[in-house]
């Protein structure tokens, strides 16, 4: 993904359509991403990671408004671990939360890395990942899981739009 700056994704926010109050609550700070050749999108946050965007830049541009929901303890107070739906990474419940896309009069969710840094969980860039091929016990290369990551990525925002 090639860098952005504040202007490109204010124009961005504007031409997607993406309501007043949501463009006006993200806390985009583009000098604290170092990491933009090895992201396949980035999700902006408002202050709270509450809502925000997905920002998808690849043969076509997308932009998608979102709700992030961190999970609740069941009823023995644990948060169970989950597998996320966007790249497959393994995560221990407090790292989990649930991603919901508003569509016409309904919305559809998904499981999800609470960080949504599943560009870099794919990489082997994270702590999480590390731990997650071991729970996993999964042996593709990077390549292949960039790949299912750009591939489920793709079924999710399809379904989302």
């Amino acid at each position: 993904m090639n860098a952005i700056d504040r202007q490109q994704l204010q124009l961005m926010l504007e031409a997607a359509k993406i309501k007043p109050r949501i463009r006006r609550d993200l806390r985009f700070v583009p000098e604290e991403i170092n990491d933009w050749g090895d992201r396949d999108f980035i999700a902006i946050t408002n202050r709270s990671s509450s809502e925000g965007v997905l920002v998808v830049l690849s043969e076509a541009q997308y932009i998608v408004p979102f709700r992030l929901q961190r999970r609740k303890p069941n009823a023995h107070g644990r948060i169970e671990a989950i597998i996320c739906d966007i790249c497959m990474t393994w995560q221990r419940g407090a790292h989990s939360a649930v991603i919901s896309f508003q569509r016409d009069k309904s919305s559809v969710s998904f499981l999800c890395c609470a960080d949504l840094l599943c560009s870099l969980h794919v990489r082997d860039k994270t702590a999480q990942a590390a731990l997650s091929r071991a729970q996993l016990r999964e042996s593709i290369t990077v390549d292949d899981r960039v790949g299912r990551l750009k591939a489920r990525l793709a079924k999710i925002i399809k379904s989302a739009i």
